[in-house]
C-alpha cells in the first residue's frame, strides 16, 4: 500500500464530514447524559491520526495540521462558550478544528507533492 500520496479533495471532504458527524453525535450524547467531562475531541483526533498513519504519511503536513487544528479548537471554544453554551460550542469548535486540520494536511501534502514531482 502506498502511504505517501496526495490527498484528494473528495477524500478530505469525506473525512471532514465524518469528523463533523462524530462531533455532533458525540456532543449530543454527552449533553443527553449531562456529562460535560466527556469530550469527543480526543476521539476525533485519534481518528485523524489513524487516517494519516494508514494513508498519508507526509510529516511536514502533519506538523502543520496538528497545531493549526489545536489553535482553532481552543480559540473557538473561548469565543463560543459564553454565547452558545458548553455542548454546542464544543461541538462546533471540534468540527471546525478537524476541518482546518484536514484542510491544512491536504494543502501542505499536495504542495509538497508538487514540489517533489517538480524536483524529479
Amino acid at each position: 500500500m502506498v502511504v505517501d500520496r496526495a490527498i484528494s479533495w473528495s477524500e478530505a471532504t469525506l473525512v471532514a464530514a465524518v469528523c463533523w458527524a462524530v462531533s455532533g453525535l458525540g456532543y449530543t450524547a454527552s449533553a443527553a447524559l449531562d456529562e460535560p467531562q466527556l469530550s469527543v475531541a480526543p476521539l476525533i483526533g485519534l481518528g485523524l491520526v489513524q487516517w494519516f498513519w494508514a494513508r498519508h504519511r507526509c510529516w511536514l503536513a502533519a506538523v502543520a495540521a496538528g497545531p493549526a487544528g489545536a489553535v482553532v479548537l481552543f480559540a473557538l471554544v473561548d469565543v463560543l462558550r459564553p454565547e452558545l453554551g458548553r455542548y454546542v460550542a464544543d461541538a462546533l469548535s471540534t468540527g471546525a478544528a478537524a476541518t482546518v486540520s484536514v484542510a491544512v494536511l491536504t494543502l501542505v501534502g499536495r504542495g509538497r507533492g508538487r514540489l517533489h514531482d517538480a524536483a524529479r
